[in-house]
């Protein structure tokens, strides 16, 4: 079965609104963040790496002291900010069509990981998929503030949130995230996801448009066939680059030895898929680089050559340009938050 290859990022319309509040709060976001305002691609493609997201969320943080800068930044979200998303999202008629829209474009706001919506008896759960990948703690607080806020925005009526999960480290002070969701909000947990009552989805929008969102759809339905997908040979593809990384750093030569593939079938599939033998390689490093540094017993030394680098300078630079952080900034994080 064919699935999404999510690329691990999020667009610039959405990292402007970081820079759109420091502006508001007085500051020159570009002094602060170390970097020129986002640019949005102009065939709305394209996009800012998640991990740096994350270190651009924190940068901010430490220079306003605002430990709540994700629920801050949060709440200042626009239909502007999510493109073509927001634009559909707004036109939909009540919540449960917006709900569907919003499982069905998600890549084109949030290329990470996959949301699923659940309908049970008497409430509805929005969850996502975190087996892959875990985002850091201040995108989902972002995040989650952006869906309620955004929910909020549209809806003729109140909304009946039931809970909000974070896997993340519980922070000293929960009231404030009550206070703003209004419902028990947990951490630590093993699954993100939002809840709430089943009455909500019948709850008509403020902006229908039936017309517009058809129009809508079918441009955003472009945008997402246009997006990587990934199948079982992918899947395939990262398993063996991740046994060949032991033995140093593979080639694909080695590849099509375990594949049984020519090299021109496999390159076209990876091709065919929107990606790469070295943008596969590079995947399953990052995601074994990510695993191997919760692990202090591990040196830097010693991951690099786990994955495959002669030098561990080399595998220094490589996550820097994967995450934002160099591997040193990424184990003293970690400590920092368990502490």
């Amino acid at each position: 079965m064919v699935k999404p290859l999510h690329q691990r990022i999020i667009p610039e319309t959405y990292v402007q609104l970081l820079f759109e509040y420091l502006e508001k709060q007085g500051h020159d976001p570009e002094s602060v963040l170390g970097e020129v305002w986002p640019i949005p691609n102009p065939n709305g493609l394209g996009g800012v790496g998640v991990g740096h997201w994350q270190s651009l969320l924190e940068t901010a943080r430490s220079y306003l002291n605002d430990p709540l800068i994700g629920l801050h930044v949060g709440q200042t979200i626009t239909a502007r900010h999510l493109g073509v998303l927001g634009a559909v999202l707004s036109a939909c008629d009540n919540f449960f069509t917006a709900m569907q829209r919003f499982e069905r474009y998600q890549r084109l706001i949030f290329d990470v990981v996959p949301a699923n919506i659940k309908i049970l008896d008497d409430y509805v759960e929005l969850t996502w998929d975190i087996e892959e990948y875990q985002a850091g703690g201040l995108v989902d607080e972002t995040g989650r503030t952006v869906m309620v806020q955004f929910g909020r925005s549209l809806i003729r009526g109140k909304d009946s949130l039931r809970a909000v999960h974070f896997i993340h480290q519980q922070p000293e002070d929960i009231k404030p995230y009550e206070d703003y969701f209004g419902c028990p909000v947990l951490f630590e947990q093993p699954v993100p996801l939002i809840r709430f009552g089943l009455e909500m989805l019948s709850l008509p929008l403020k902006t229908p448009d039936a017309t517009l969102m058809a129009i809508l759809d079918k441009h955003a339905d472009q945008l997402i066939a246009s997006l990587p997908y990934v199948d079982e040979m992918i899947e395939q593809v990262r398993k063996h680059i991740a046994h060949l990384l032991h033995q140093g750093e593979p080639d694909i030569d080695q590849l099509l030895d375990h594949l049984h593939y020519s090299r021109r079938t496999l390159q076209r599939r990876l091709t065919e898929a929107g990606t790469s033998f070295r943008k596969e390689l590079n995947f399953v490093r990052y995601e074994m680089a990510k695993s191997y540094l919760k692990d202090h017993r591990l040196q830097i030394v010693e991951i690099a050559l786990l994955l495959g680098y002669s030098e561990h300078s080399a595998f220094t630079r490589a996550y820097k340009e994967w995450s934002g952080k160099t591997p040193q900034q990424e184990q003293l994080t970690r400590v920092l938050n368990k502490q």
